[in-house]
Order: structure tokens, then C-alpha cells, then sequence
């Protein structure tokens, strides 16, 4: 079913966005919210606009636009995103690593090809291991993926499990 391009790409870089965002959170001595932007979320504006003034203008502006997006997706795509940034933070530090290099390499492709390697990571994700393994190693996905592609595909569909 066609879809406008954000929708498609927006679950893909949902945790792209509560990434950024938890990198400039401040530290609070309250018990943390359930994800970064909850954290932001739960500021006064003018906490917001302090915090964020400490930070690059470009990063600053990201920030917001971020959390603008993420304050207008549907509830179910709130959860989903909430769900997958918990499966993130249980991660081991150099596999959250892997993700956020995966994740700017994934943004750093050109747009169509973007798009081709997000809806095989989503497809993988929801294939069982052993299915995901046989895919990744089959002739076909090597001949359609470049190593690069590859290697995203492999790790974000294998640390990002559905």
C-alpha cells in the first residue's frame, strides 16, 4: 500500500529521532520518562528554550523539529517507538554504537536507495533468525544491496529485532 514518504520512513528513524534527542537531554535528578522526548516533553517551554540554547543552533533546531514530529504521530506509532527505543537502551554499549552508525549511514544514502534498504530492514525484522540469516546470505540480497548496504541491513535488522 503506497504510503506518503515520511509515513514509510518515519518508523525507521523514529529511533534516529529519540537518539538525537537523548544525546542533548539534560541530566535530571527525577526518575527518567520513558524516552528523551518524554524527558523534553516534561519541561516547561522555557526550560526547553534554556537547554536548548546551550546547544549548537543547528543541533538545537533538530532537536525541536524532532520533537515536533514526534509529538504529532499517531499514538500507536508513539508506542512503537517507545518499545523500540527499550529494546535500544538494553543494549550493550558498542551494539547502541553499531545502530547509531548504522542509522547515520542509513540517512547519509541517497534517497531511493534509502528508502529500498529501510523496507528490507523492516521486512528482515520481522522474519524469524534463522529466515533473517538465510535472506541476508542469499545470492539475490547480494546482488541487490551493495557491502555497505549490506552491513546496515545486517545489523539494524539483527540489534533492532521486531
Amino acid at each position: 500500500m503506497p504510503c506518503s514518504s515520511w509515513r514509510c520512513t518515519l518508523p525507521g528513524f523514529g529511533l534516529a529521532i529519540l537518539l538525537a534527542v537523548a544525546a542533548a537531554a539534560p541530566a535530571r535528578s527525577q526518575p527518567p520518562p520513558a524516552n528523551p522526548i518524554d524527558r523534553w516533553n516534561r519541561m516547561s517551554p522555557a526550560e526547553r528554550e534554556r537547554e536548548l540554547a546551550m546547544l549548537p543552533p543547528a543541533r538545537a533546531r533538530l532537536i525541536r523539529q524532532r520533537i515536533w514530529r514526534y509529538n504529532h504521530m499517531r499514538p500507536e506509532e508513539k508506542q512503537a517507538l517507545r518499545q523500540r527505543y527499550q529494546s535500544f537502551s538494553q543494549l550493550p554499549p558498542d551494539k547502541q554504537q553499531t545502530v547509531r552508525e548504522r542509522l547515520s549511514e542509513l540517512r547519509q544514502l541517497p534517497p531511493a536507495r534509502r528508502q529500498l534498504v529501510h523496507r528490507e530492514v523492516e521486512q528482515l525484522r520481522l522474519l524469524p533468525q534463522d529466515r533473517r540469516q538465510a535472506r541476508s546470505n542469499s545470492d539475490q540480497f547480494r546482488s541487490r544491496f551493495s557491502p555497505q548496504e549490506q552491513q546496515i541491513i545486517r545489523d539494524l535488522s539483527t540489534y533492532l529485532p521486531n
